[in-house]
This record gives C-alpha cells, sequence and structure tokens, in this order.
C-alpha cells in the first residue's frame, strides 16, 4: 500500500458490511450487571444460549455472556513501513472509550480478576480469557478492556467502522504523522465473514475535529434539509391560496 502523508492524529479503524448489530434479538443478548462486575448472581436469562456452556466435564456459568460479546472482532493487525529493513508503525490502544464508560456500565469485579472468574468459562468463540486480552497492560483486562466496551456499542447499521488504535506519535519519526510511502499491512485473520456474506476493512484516518468522516450523515442531513424545504414551500403555498 502507498499512502500520501497523513497528518496527526492517526487512527486505526475496522469496518464492517452486512453485519446486523442492530438486530433485536442480538441487542438484548447480554447481562448488564455482569458487565458491571456483578459476577455472584447467575447470567440473565438474555443470554441464552449463550449463558452456560459444558467445560472441563462440568457446567459454567459463560463471562461474558450472550451473543453481542461471543461474536466479539478479533483479528490482529501489523502494519509496517517498507524500508530495509521494514519498520513496525507503532499502534497503541486508548481515546475509544468515555470515562463514564468505565466507571459506571462496565466494571470489575473486586480482587483478582484471575481468582473472581474462577468458575466461569470464556464465550465460545473466544480464544483467550476475559483477564488475559491484553498482556500489555494489566488495566486493559476483563469487563473494562477497550475493546470489549467498543464492540459491545450496538451500531445502528449494519455496515460500520468501530475505532481500533491509533498511532503512536512519540515515537520517530512519526511525531508529525504518517510519513507518505509504501506500507505493508499483515493481519492475523481470525474473524469470518463469509458466513454472514459480509466484508471487513481495514482504515487510517485523520479525523478533523469534527470527527471522522462519515458520509451516512452528509447524506442524511442533505435528505432532511431538502424534506424540510420542500414541507416549507407547501405550508406557504396552503397559508397564501387560504389567505
Amino acid at each position: 500500500m502507498e499512502y500520501q502523508h497523513f497528518p496527526k492524529n492517526v487512527y486505526v479503524y475496522y469496518a464492517l458490511e452486512n453485519f446486523h448489530q442492530n438486530h433485536r434479538l442480538f441487542v438484548i443478548s447480554r447481562d448488564d450487571g455482569q458487565l458491571r462486575g456483578n459476577v455472584e448472581k447467575t447470567p440473565s436469562p438474555r443470554c441464552r444460549p449463550l449463558d452456560y456452556v459444558y467445560r472441563d466435564n462440568q457446567t459454567l456459568p459463560i463471562a461474558p455472556c450472550g451473543l453481542i460479546a461471543n461474536a466479539i472482532f478479533n483479528d490482529t493487525f501489523h502494519l509496517y513501513q517498507q524500508q530495509t529493513p521494514h519498520r513496525s508503525v507503532p499502534l497503541i490502544g486508548g481515546g475509544s472509550v468515555w470515562p463514564h464508560e468505565r466507571k459506571l456500565k462496565f466494571r470489575n469485579p473486586p480482587g483478582d480478576l484471575r481468582e473472581a472468574l474462577t468458575n466461569f468459562s470464556r464465550p465460545p468463540s473466544w480464544s483467550r480469557e476475559l483477564w488475559e486480552l491484553d498482556a500489555q497492560n494489566p488495566d486493559n483486562n476483563g469487563f473494562q478492556n477497550e475493546d470489549l466496551i467498543n464492540w459491545m456499542r450496538s451500531a445502528a447499521l449494519p455496515s460500520f467502522r468501530k475505532q481500533h488504535r491509533r498511532v503512536d506519535h512519540s515515537v520517530t519519526p512519526y511525531e508529525d504523522g504518517m510519513p507518505s510511502g509504501n506500507y505493508s499491512l499483515h493481519i492475523l485473520y481470525t474473524y469470518p465473514v463469509t458466513t454472514f456474506g459480509g466484508r471487513k476493512s481495514f482504515v487510517l484516518s485523520s479525523p478533523s475535529w469534527m470527527g471522522a468522516r462519515n458520509p451516512f450523515m452528509g447524506y442524511l442531513f442533505l435528505a432532511v434539509g431538502t424534506l424540510k424545504l420542500i414541507l416549507s414551500c407547501a405550508l406557504f403555498a396552503v397559508s397564501f391560496y387560504w389567505r
């Protein structure tokens, strides 16, 4: 891939098409009490059929339970600047979660996370336990993991993108953004999309002060503005006729 200069700040997104996160049965398949760290009660019936799993000759409750958590996006991206030798572009997390979400909606149970979840099982589609989602940052594990929180925000449309990482601009030579040149993208492919006829994409973006590019909102505003103009003209004509 050849890129022109990307000014800071550069964000990495993953995009999915034809994935209906907004389906009613998918949206409600979660346990908000469990996500707030209350793991002492049984999983909510809303999580069925992913509330319990038979594992290691016993039936264990799933944490986090439900269809949404089980379907979390889990591809891994590595971006390299093609030089001699290849230079890895530093991608870091942070910045995709609001502080109130971690305070009010997503909390870990008190004490050691692994001990608190001893009698629980990870979702069937997960390859890692809830307490080891981020090996580099111990504070980014459990129900407060940024990737998990970001995924649990259900998208309103079947085609959407979610912030995944950002370029670390404290590392040379990325202080002012991403230099122009050739880059290669290595993907650890673990998230299949053919089963639901979808597509997935890797997106780099430098949002303005208004946020990331969103063509849908532009089209929506134009449509609403045009409709209001037509209604205004119609009401004016009616009022003029009956005057």
